[in-house]
């Protein structure tokens, strides 16, 4: 009898342990992750089965921090405040990643916070989106969306994300200023009064002046992207080594207190 007792007491303390025990601890003694996928298809983008796709590309998210998908038909606000609005109702302020689909502003922003951001910021949120928001032009939402999910894991793996439309873009602004440069030297030479005998060296110099400066031009070029290779590499692998266990501003208990960038389609 006495040994009932004891064995009745000690079952009755360690069901007693188990409810008070957190949940997520019990998940991450188990092998699983703490985080959760979340899809909310407002608009109504997706079907079943592409819900299922991007679900299975979402949840390689998972050992990093949350992930949600969220496509709204209308908004009264920005597509940045609905999304940090989004992130905080699901997520409060535990790491993670949410991509929003606006519909009613044509717009597409993915936000990050806590462990996710420290390595998907800002910049590499606003890469992600320049490399998906043609898909989003076409319709293509499911593309969209998994390639975005993807470029996060990829990083997040401690990879490296193509940035094509960065490149670009800078190397344009480079040939248009090396351009500019060299119309103004022409233009002020024109102004003065050239003689024969210095005529040849006026042209000269401004050929070589224009030369240098397009060669200049090139070389921001190539130190930018270097730069931003580096600025890569480094954040990639303080990502990788944080994991999920760091909480960008979780402790504070405020608000949002990630980021994110966008693009319009």
């Amino acid at each position: 009898m006495l040994a009932r007792k004891r064995f009745l007491s000690a079952l009755l303390c360690l069901v007693a342990l188990l409810a008070v025990l957190p949940l997520s601890a019990l998940a991450e003694e188990a092998g699983e992750s703490p985080y959760r996928v979340v899809i909310e298809d407002q608009a109504e983008l997706l079907s079943e089965a592409e819900e299922g796709t991007l679900r299975e590309v979402m949840e390689k998210v998972l050992p990093y921090g949350n992930a949600a998908f969220v496509s709204v038909s209308e908004n009264y606000t920005s597509a940045e405040r609905l999304a940090e609005n989004k992130f905080m109702e699901y997520f409060g302020d535990v790491s993670g990643a949410l991509l929003l689909i606006d519909m009613d502003n044509r717009y597409i922003q993915l936000i990050a916070d806590g462990a996710v951001y420290k390595t998907v910021n800002r910049t590499r949120c606003n890469e992600i989106t320049d490399n998906i928001y043609t898909y989003a032009s076409k319709g293509d939402y499911l593309s969209c969306a998994s390639k975005a999910f993807e470029q996060v894991t990829r990083l997040l793996e401690g990879q490296r994300v193509a940035a094509p439309f960065r490149y670009v873009t800078n190397a344009f602004l480079a040939i248009c200023l090396a351009l500019l440069g060299n119309f103004a030297l022409v233009s002020l030479q024109r102004r003065k009064k050239v003689t024969p005998e210095n005529a040849l060296n006026v042209q000269v110099a401004v050929n070589a002046t224009g030369a240098a400066v397009k060669a200049g031009a090139v070389a921001a070029v190539a130190l930018t992207m270097l730069d931003q290779r580096r600025t890569k590499h480094v954040e990639s692998s303080g990502g990788s080594r944080g994991g999920g266990g760091f909480s960008g501003g979780g402790s504070s208990g405020g608000g949002f207190s990630g980021g994110g960038g966008g693009h319009r389609f």
